[in-house]
């Protein structure tokens, strides 16, 4: 039976309330502190809020959908790094009822509850409950990092769910959770969704590359191939910063050289020669081989020397 939520496993957890109604505001700090919350920072702007969330990340992210016309960005942000130390804070979006086309929006920005307005002292303490004993895990797809969205439906095949931390959670069970601890933690969650991250871009480059081997077996060459050329460019651009991140620098590399090629091809996409369309066919295989290889994922200092490699493939000219 998990823990209770009461005034001693709550009091060291951290809420930030975003709200620009003063009166609902201070309404919704004094329902948390009910429950026994103690460190509770309210925030009338996104500003003062984003300052914030870089000094010190909260537990728990409480906003609501008309805080700021930029509030669904924002968490789009937190969610692929972009603000604060921790991605993966809770976060809850309070939405009114006829503000309809806010749930979904927040839905797809990654937040972990919506709670419908009016709110009330049991409602706090009921959602409280749930995020932080039943919070969803995370998926990676393209465009979305985030809780995995209406566990009812079928997943897409091969997308993973990947549990990550919950400060929250990790308080009312009694864990210190200093900077240290949270970066740590932060750091081992974060590891797999990076390599979700790269494995999603690996389908993006299959994709990609099928369409545009068969534009030009099909002679279909129009400018939606040059398109598609500089979009593939991209894609591996956004895979090598994954891979440097994740300290696989071969594979990083590989990718870096196969981006510049794609771009260089897409500057005559019209008349490309045989070896560059039989690169575009590689790419893909490369790519996965390139995953696969031996310490591939934590690659520092000295690397086997086949590692990222693909020699099979045959990609030396274009590296």
């Amino acid at each position: 039976m998990p823990p209770r939520l009461n005034q001693d496993t709550l009091r060291k957890a951290t809420v930030y309330i975003g709200e620009k109604n003063y009166y609902e505001r201070q309404q919704l700090r004094d329902q948390f502190l009910a429950q026994g919350l103690k460190q509770i920072v309210c925030h009338a702007t996104l500003d003062a809020l984003r300052e914030m969330l870089f000094e010190t990340p909260p537990d728990l992210l409480v906003l609501a959908a008309d805080f700021d016309p930029g509030v669904f960005d924002f968490i789009k942000e937190i969610r692929m790094q972009r603000v604060g130390e921790n991605p993966f804070m809770l976060i809850s979006m309070m939405v009114a009822p006829t503000q309809g086309q806010a749930l979904s929006r927040a839905v797809e920005a990654g937040v972990d509850d919506i709670i419908i307005k009016p709110i009330s002292a049991e409602r706090v303490q009921e959602r409280l409950r749930l995020v932080t004993f039943h919070r969803r895990p995370f998926i990676v797809t393209d465009g979305y990092v985030g809780p995995e969205r209406k566990s009812e439906e079928p997943r897409v095949a091969g997308v993973r769910r990947i549990p990550v931390v919950n400060t929250l959670l990790e308080k009312v069970n009694g864990r210190e959770m200093d900077k240290l601890a949270l970066k740590a933690a932060v750091e081992g969650s974060l590891q797999k969704v990076l390599q979700a991250q790269l494995d999603s871009q690996s389908f993006r480059l299959g994709e990609v590359c099928e369409r545009l081997v068969n534009a030009y077996d099909t002679g279909a060459i129009n400018d939606s191939v040059q398109n598609d050329l500089f979009t593939l460019g991209d894609v591996l651009k956004d895979a090598s910063a994954l891979a440097e991140r994740l300290k696989d620098t071969q594979l990083s590399s590989l990718c870096v050289n196969l981006a510049e090629n794609v771009n260089a091809i897409a500057e005559h996409y019209e008349y490309p020669t045989s070896s560059e369309i039989d690169l575009i066919r590689k790419i893909t295989q490369a790519f996965k081989m390139a995953m696969n290889a031996p310490g591939a994922g934590a690659q520092t200092g000295a690397q086997p020397e086949a590692a990222g490699q693909p020699e099979a493939l045959d990609l030396s000219q274009y590296q």
